[in-house]
């Protein structure tokens, strides 16, 4: 038998993804309500309904970029023929495009939902992603340290788990680190 059938850190790790997108959705949340609150002083219902609604509108604006705009950005890069615009690079140009829809949905909800002058609005939506992208951080490197340690502690206990010397964990891939052992 093959070594790289001997161990397979999907199945120790089956539900632990889904366990972290949880998590990681429920302290968005949070961080979302908070930031609303600290920086606009809207109530708690408000902020809370902003933290929901913001993100569902997010959701279909990124669907309508992927699904219609995305098609015609390319129709005019390819019909401009600028140099500075690279039809391979559409990746970049939709991200950026995404990004400034999505603070601009983010100030909307937060101005129409909590009333918050605009200003206050704005600072929320440029902050409370940057905290969350923290909040990604932390939960990830946890995660990993996690996941080493059940690797290291499952592999001394089984004969068919590699030794961990020979597993080592990505840090770009934690949802399979499979190595290729032949």
């Amino acid at each position: 038998m093959k070594n790289y059938l001997k161990y397979d850190d999907t199945q120790v790790f089956k539900y632990d993804n889904l366990v972290l997108a949880v998590i990681y959705t429920i302290g968005h949340i949070l961080i979302a309500i908070t930031c609303n609150r600290i920086i606009t002083g809207a109530t708690l219902d408000m902020a809370a309904a902003d933290a929901f609604i913001e993100p569902i509108i997010n959701g279909f604006w990124f669907y309508l970029l992927l699904v219609v705009f995305k098609k015609r950005i390319m129709e005019k890069i390819n019909s401009f023929s600028l140099k500075f615009l690279n039809p391979n690079k559409i990746g970049i140009y939709l991200a950026v495009i995404y990004t400034i829809g999505h603070i601009l949905i983010a100030m909307t909800c937060n101005r129409l939902l909590t009333g918050a002058p605009l200003n206050l609005a704005a600072i929320d939506a440029i902050i409370e992603p940057v905290i969350n992208g923290f909040w990604f951080y932390l939960l990830f490197e946890v995660f990993n340290l996690y996941k080493e340690k059940v690797q290291s502690s499952a592999a001394g206990r089984s004969s068919k788990n590699p030794l961990s010397s020979s597993m080592q964990s990505s840090k770009f891939a934690p949802i399979n680190n499979k190595k290729d052992l032949d």
